[in-house]
Formats: structure tokens, C-alpha cells, sequence
């Protein structure tokens, strides 16, 4: 699981640079102008994982972009505010669960957009129609739908159509954070966007985390300021019992819970006697092993984090299916590799292997003349020039992270593969006292360095035009006419510094 650092900053109104905390990974979602029309990006920050190619809109205006006309708004927000898009790692879990998300409805007048996508109803249903388009939060609707986190849920028409005018949050107080996925109006009571019925008789039963802290809780300045999540909602209506928007089947009237474990199960009694209740699915694996078949999550959970969507990988023996990384799994002659596709939805993609008694590890897998690395969000493939080679320290001891073939040198962490064509012999760096140096390197053209982190700009290979000059330092920096490499990080300074 992703270590989540506990240093935040405090939050300041809902913009999306005050939604950052200091060392909790988070993505940062932007639309910009592309040609005539928008794309929209992503920006990782502090190791969230989420990357996908730029979405490209030539169909949308960038330049009429504006923020449809939302209920939650308060003095803050600006029509032209279009960038607030972000999720975030939840700053006060010890392990990697959603924090928050928020996705801004947006419009330029003949288009709806959502987390970087136009809105587009099913097949035989009411298209959208931007002219009606309002907003609540995740919750929308125009003249013909109803609209939940860029997906039409419901119809708008006789028993079940809203009033935007009177909709208001229950069972929690508004927040841009929270998933404000419980409903209702003068008439009507909603969850995640689909009408459950009248809301007569409707009233919380109760509300209960997933994590051990109480539903009164005073967050850190990473969190929401209402309901911490995840958690279970119970609330009744005059006729029914519902768990997190699904009706149960229970006497509303005589309902008493007699044990609840939050996320999962259910145990309760009413006039016909004690039932249980089995709920929830697992939101926080890419890729989930049950007792008959193998899922994959083809979209992130909110907050809520029960309601991920997944699917099942046909025809796979779960005795057989091997977790390599995060995000990429192995099943006989196949790998398995996810991939964001936008800020929420992800795309499966399988990798057939040569050889399937070949069992692959994280990192580099040599099958043949090819190199199989896998890495915790992608698979790399490349062909080998000649022989591989794993460099040696001066010491002797064997470097995973450094190789190289006959053509090339490689380095190699946890995530990339950078490769660069040697000219020459590799030779190690010494130091003031003679020692070879195991974090400063060159061949016949180029310096390297090969210690561990890179401050940022800060290249593996670089050129010096007089080689014959660059020598250690007594601190084991590297010294060149261009300036100095320090040894912690590859930064170059004047040689004044």
C-alpha cells in the first residue's frame, strides 16, 4: 500500500491549489485551449499513480467554457472558475483510499462536459440538453434526465422529476468534498442520482464510518469537514428500509439493528425476525480474487469507496492469478495491465506472453531477446541488443537498477526504464582518495550519475566539453567546467556555490 505522509497545509475555500496537502498524493485536472477547440490534462502530484493521454475536444469552445449553474455554489464560486477538477489519497488513512474527489459540470452552450468528457445519454434515450442543464453538486438535471457524476441515471418526467428549487442535501451537511449523494426535494428522496420514491415518512436511522473514528470527528486539514468517509448510510421511508440506496427487505416500522459491520454486513431484526444483509464490494484493488472468478475496477469508488464499478476477466482460474504490481497481474500466457483512461475510468489491456510456464516479477523479466518490465502502472517491452549485463558497484555487488546490453546502458527503478547509447567503455569515477566512486560514471562522451534521486530538470547523462577535466571532489560532487554535480541529487551549481 501507498505510505501516505501525515504533513498537510490548511485548506482555503475550494480552489483547486488550496485542495493540496503537502505530501498527500493527489491529480490536479485542467482544460486548456487546443487549436480551435479544448483538451483536457492531468498533473500528478506526490505519487497519486494517474496518468492518461491528453483528452482532445476540437468540438468545444474553449474561450465559451463556463461552470453550469450548480445549487451548491456559495459566494466563492465563479461561472469562469472552469479548473477545480482534482482526487486526492484521503490524508488521514494508512492505507490508499479515496479522499475526495470533484468534477465540475461544465457547458459552452451545446455541450455538457464532466472529468474531461462530453456527456452522452444511452442509445433510446433523451439526449442531453444543455439549455435545462442544472446542476447540484454531483447531481444534475435537465428537461428529460436525470444526471450523477457525468452519467444520465434516471428519467425527469411525472412522479420522479425533480425540483431544483427545493433539493437539499440529508444525512450530512453540503461540502465540494463530500459525495452529497443522498437527496431530496419537496417530494422526492434520490441516491446517487436515481429516484428511490416519495419522501414521505423519510428519515436517517443511522450513519456509520468505515474507519474506527466517530461520525463527530474534527479532520485534519486534509479531509472533508462533514462526513468522514467512507461510511454506511440507513434511512427509512414510509414504506421501506434502505442501506446505501438499496432497499432492503425489512419491516420499516418494527426495524432494529442488531449488528452492523460498516462496509460489509448487516444483521437486523423486525416483525418477521432476524435477517442479514451482505453488502459492498472491494474498491481498493485494482484487481479483486473471489472464490469463483476475478474482477477488475473499471472505475474509481468515490469517498463512499462502495461504489467503484467493476468487471469480471473471463475464462481465469483465480488459484492461478498472480498480483504482480498494483495495476498489473499474470495469468498463464497472459498479463493483465490497467490503465486511467480519464480521471475515474480505467481500461483493461491484455499482453499475450511466449512462454506461459514463464512466471513474471515486478520489475525487469528477460524472456528470449526481449526485456519484460513491469512496473506498478505499466509494462514495458524492448527488444535486447546481444547479451543483457547487470552492472557491478566497485565493490563487486551486483546493481538492479543499472544494466546494460551491447549497445546500451539502462537505468532502471521503479516505474521507468531510461536507456542511452554508449560510446564507449563504462568506467566508474574515482575519488580524491583513489576509491571508484559507485554514484558518478563516464564513457568516451558523457557523465552519468547513478545515484538515487534527480532533483527536478535534473538529467542521468549529461555532456561536458572538456571530459579529461571532471573529477570528485573531496565531497564526492563531481567537478566540470560547466559547474558542479552535487552527489545527493545531480544538481548543477557554479562552481563559486
Amino acid at each position: 500500500m501507498l505510505p501516505i505522509k501525515p504533513v498537510c497545509l490548511a485548506l482555503a475555500l475550494f480552489s483547486t491549489a488550496s485542495l493540496a496537502c503537502s505530501g498527500v498524493p493527489s491529480a490536479a485536472f485542467y482544460y486548456q485551449p487546443w487549436g480551435q477547440g479544448t483538451k483536457y490534462i492531468v498533473e500528478d502530484s506526490d505519487g497519486y499513480g494517474l496518468y492518461f493521454p491528453d483528452i482532445h475536444l476540437p468540438q468545444v469552445k474553449f474561450k465559451q467554457l463556463r461552470r453550469v449553474s450548480d445549487g451548491t455554489d456559495d459566494e466563492y464560486d465563479s461561472p469562469d472558475d472552469i479548473n477545480n477538477d482534482f482526487v486526492r489519497v484521503d490524508g488521514g488513512a494508512y492505507i490508499r483510499t479515496n479522499g475526495g474527489w470533484r468534477f465540475d459540470w461544465l457547458t459552452d452552450g451545446r455541450h455538457i462536459l464532466w472529468a474531461g468528457k462530453i456527456v452522452q445519454n444511452p442509445p433510446g434515450t433523451p439526449k442531453v440538453d444543455a439549455a435545462t442543464f442544472r446542476a447540484w453538486g454531483r447531481f444534475a438535471a435537465d428537461k428529460d434526465s436525470l444526471y450523477f457524476d457525468g452519467e444520465r441515471t434516471d428519467d425527469n418526467h411525472g412522479e420522479k422529476q425533480v425540483d431544483m428549487d427545493s433539493l437539499q442535501q440529508v444525512g450530512g451537511r453540503m461540502n465540494s468534498l463530500d459525495s452529497a449523494d443522498v437527496l431530496k426535494d419537496r417530494r422526492n428522496l434520490y441516491f446517487q442520482g436515481r429516484w428511490l420514491g416519495s419522501v414521505q415518512g423519510y428519515s436517517i436511522l443511522d450513519i456509520k464510518p468505515w474507519t474506527r473514528r466517530p461520525i463527530i470527528y474534527s479532520p485534519n486539514s486534509c479531509e472533508s469537514k462533514s462526513n468522514p468517509g467512507p461510511w454506511d448510510t440507513i434511512w427509512r421511508t414510509k414504506s421501506q428500509v434502505f442501506v446505501n440506496g438499496d432497499a432492503i427487505n425489512a419491516d420499516p416500522d418494527t426495524f432494529h439493528i442488531v449488528r452492523w459491520i460498516a462496509g460489509s454486513l448487516l444483521i437486523y431484526r423486525d416483525k418477521d425476525g432476524e435477517k442479514r444483509y451482505a453488502f459492498g464490494k472491494n474498491c481498493r484493488s485494482t484487481f479483486d480474487l473471489q472464490r469463483d472468478k476475478v474482477t477488475w475496477m473499471t472505475r474509481d469508488a468515490s469517498r463512499r469507496a462502495n461504489d467503484c464499478r467493476v468487471a469480471t476477466i473471463p475464462d481465469v482460474d483465480p488459484e492461478y492469478f498472480r498480483h504482480l504490481t498494483d495495476n498489473v497481474a499474470q495469468y498463464k500466457d497472459s498479463l493483465y495491465l490497467v490503465r486511467y483512461v480519464s480521471g475515474v475510468e480505467k481500461t483493461l489491456s491484455v499482453i499475450h506472453l511466449p512462454d506461459p510456464q514463464q512466471e513474471l516479477q515486478e520489475g525487469v523479466n528477460i524472456i528470449g531477446n526481449k526485456v519484460y518490465f513491469i512496473a506498478s502502472d505499466d509494462v514495458t517491452i524492448f527488444d535486447i541488443n546481444g547479451q543483457w549485463q547487470w552492472y557491478k558497484s566497485p565493490d563487486g555487488t551486483t546493481l538492479n537498477y543499472l544494466a546494460h546490453d551491447d549497445r546500451y546502458t539502462y537505468f532502471i527503478n521503479g516505474d521507468t526504464v531510461e536507456h542511452f547509447k554508449l560510446k564507449g567503455q563504462w568506467t566508474w569515477f574515482k575519488d580524491a582518495n583513489g576509491q571508484l566512486s559507485d554514484t558518478f560514471a563516464h564513457d568516451d562522451h558523457y557523465i552519468y550519475y547513478v545515484g538515487d534521486g534527480l532533483v527536478r530538470d535534473a538529467k542521468r547523462r549529461n555532456e561536458t566539453r572538456q571530459l579529461n577535466a571532471a573529477h570528485l571532489d573531496e565531497n564526492g560532487s563531481l567537478l566540470t567546467v560547466e559547474g558542479r554535480y552535487t552527489s545527493y541529487n545531480n544538481e548543477l551549481r557554479p562552481l563559486n556555490d
